[in-house]
């Protein structure tokens, strides 16, 4: 099990509220890998959440634009005050302590290398085009979870530098790569609908 992931977890519980910006506050080095988690555990299940995964998507893609930059959180002032309920954290945390028990029996070989700034980059790279797929609002079982997961591996790869979480967190980009290849048309018309769906949303966090 992921410890630091858990300590993280469970010193957010404890504020009285909590929102984007105390998380990432709070978590100083590794904000911007454990928010990417945070925020794809929702999609840790099977049913496809269209709405929600176009909005939720787009704060991961910028958040993986951040780590390819500097490395840091990249969230508007409005972000920050992005609210997250007692009831809706709590299915966060059971989700985060789920999956890290079971990533542990996946984690084989750890190395400084995994959390250096080439993978930092390398990783942000995959998190940007993996949560593209997520915030499409396609009918599809799996649809969100697939994706997720691949974001959930790469981030705790990074905060374990773990090698084998991030070649599987990579491994599953590539195999979505192929899945946009082979439905080119049908994803494509997806994206429009799901861009027009969420674009005022964007638009209000976007601004200052």
């Amino acid at each position: 099990m992921s410890k630091k992931l858990i300590e993280a977890l469970d010193e957010i519980s404890q504020k009285p509220e909590i929102t984007l910006g105390e998380i990432i506050t709070s978590l100083e080095k590794n904000s911007v890998t454990i928010l990417c988690m945070i925020v794809a555990f929702p999609f840790l299940q099977p049913i496809p959440i269209p709405g929600i995964s176009s909005l939720l998507g787009s704060i991961i893609i910028l958040q993986g634009i951040g780590l390819i930059k500097n490395g840091k959180p990249f969230l508007t002032k409005r972000m920050k005050k992005v609210k997250i309920e007692k009831n809706n954290w709590q299915l966060i945390h059971k989700a985060g302590i789920k999956f890290s028990s079971y990533s542990s029996r996946l984690s084989l070989y750890k190395h400084p290398w995994a959390n250096s700034r080439a993978s930092q980059m390398t990783a942000g790279i995959s998190i940007i085009l993996t949560a593209a797929f997520l915030s499409l609002p396609l009918p599809i079982p799996f649809s969100n979870f697939i994706p997720a997961l691949g974001i959930f591996f790469l981030c705790l790869g990074l905060l374990e530098e773990d090698v084998c979480l991030l070649a599987m967190g990579h491994g599953i980009m590539v195999i979505l790569g192929f899945i946009v290849a082979y439905s080119y048309q049908f994803i494509v018309e997806q994206a429009q609908v799901g861009f027009e769906y969420v674009k005022p949303y964007i638009n209000q966090l976007l601004s200052l």
